[in-house]
């Protein structure tokens, strides 16, 4: 009967909690508290063996002197109050190795921050998890203060690192974002990127800036500065890019001898977007049937189709279709295995979600250029790090 009356005491104890997470919380808690013991307890210990043996080597005579405490973070939560032995003398070269693990524990709890930051967790949900895994209260100002501190440690700028000349592709491409504090109109600032891939599938952004305005003379700066860093483009196919006539413009002055794909995808979506509501559905199919085609020419017969049948009833649609269309059928005169990865840019406006992601971390705010530039850079960095691209446009991504 003992067993049997064992299990009802624990059930009364245990209808105390009228919720299961009371229940769950108290023995995380009582867990919890019984390995910080531990931990008093080991360290304390660790710190007399080594303190004895120290003793015993000592030329003169030591004595213990009670005990002083000391706090930890370890990774159970924060340790108080551990009781550390001492010396009643000064003894001259001692330093126990045990209490190493203070500054190690300190310095793994700032690195664990740097890289939850930069895998775009926010900057409250580092603070929620510092005080559920550390028992420690982190401020928001805190953990930005310690990613600024890693951001400056970046040894070596994107927009300096020298460049080889064996790219074969470059993706230009930029996005909108909302940046307080700049004091720009709508405060808004855009993001311009050039993503440069290889013949081994290599691809990392090797250019970036941030501007107030997306016109010629930015594209221009930004495509000159890839240029002058190493990529005079002796091996260089093509250059895809957005639906943006800087971007053309740019293009055409740094990399004269070039030839450009503008993205398809882009294309569809200014005409499509510029269509009445009731003959969107029908505008999207007929303007989607133009980049079914099998060459150029029949493209070519398919847009004025397109266009003619269209124009008086969605004039706007149709200018936008009709605007440097030719540029959106380079991809013909490359194999046909490589039309689908070569005619729009998808590569970049993949890191761009994962780069938009990130910025959220940030609330999208910086007080200057240069905050904004620097966590920039971090992102992008870590990107380049460890999204890269293998296999070349001859393989699925």
């Amino acid at each position: 009967m003992l067993p049997t009356q064992n299990n009802n005491t624990k059930i009364r104890k245990l209808e105390v909690f009228s919720e299961e997470k009371e229940l769950q919380k108290f023995l995380e808690i009582n867990f919890t508290e019984s390995l910080k013991q531990m931990i008093r307890v080991t360290v304390k210990t660790i710190v007399k063996a080594e303190m004895e043996e120290f003793r015993r080597e000592f030329s003169g005579k030591l004595y213990f002197n009670g005990t002083y405490l000391r706090n930890m973070v370890s990774s159970f939560g924060k340790v108080e109050d551990i009781p550390v032995p001492r010396f009643r003398q000064e003894a001259n070269g001692f330093s126990p190795r045990a209490l190493n693990v203070f500054e190690e524990e300190r310095e793994k709890f700032q690195k664990l921050i740097e890289q939850m930051h930069l895998l775009g967790i926010s900057q409250r949900k580092i603070k929620h998890l510092a005080q559920i895994c550390f028992g420690i209260q982190v401020s928001t100002k805190k953990v930005g203060t310690i990613y600024k501190e890693l951001a400056e440690r970046e040894e070596i700028n994107i927009n300096s690192k020298p460049l080889d000349d064996d790219f074969e592709y470059l993706i230009l491409d930029g996005i909108w974002e909302k940046t307080k504090g700049y004091g720009w109109d709508n405060n808004r600032s855009v993001l311009l990127c050039a993503l440069g891939i290889k013949p081994n599938g290599e691809k990392k952004i090797i250019g970036f800036s941030l501007e107030r305005t997306e016109d010629t003379q930015t594209w221009k700066n930004l495509i000159g500065g890839i240029k002058q860093r190493g990529l005079a483009g002796k091996n260089l196919k093509l250059i895809i890019a957005d639906d943006h006539q800087g971007i053309r413009n740019a293009s055409e002055i740094i990399y004269p001898s070039i030839p450009i794909q503008l993205c398809i995808v882009h294309k569809m979506r200014n005409a499509i977007g510029r269509t009445k509501r009731k003959n969107l559905t029908a505008v999207a199919e007929d303007v989607k049937s133009i980049f079914q085609t099998n060459s150029k020419n029949e493209a070519m017969e398919k847009v004025k189709q397109v266009v003619k049948k269209w124009y008086m009833v969605e004039p706007k649609a149709m200018e936008s279709l009709r605007f440097n269309i030719e540029y959106c059928f380079t991809y013909f005169s490359f194999p046909k295995e490589l039309w689908r990865k070569i005619r729009t840019t998808n590569i970049l406006d993949r890191e761009f979600r994962e780069f938009r992601r990130r910025m959220k971390v940030f609330d999208n705010t910086f007080q200057n250029p240069e905050s904004g530039e620097r966590y920039t850079n971090s992102i992008i960095n870590y990107l380049n790090s460890y999204y890269p691209l293998k296999g070349g446009l001859h393989t699925n991504y």
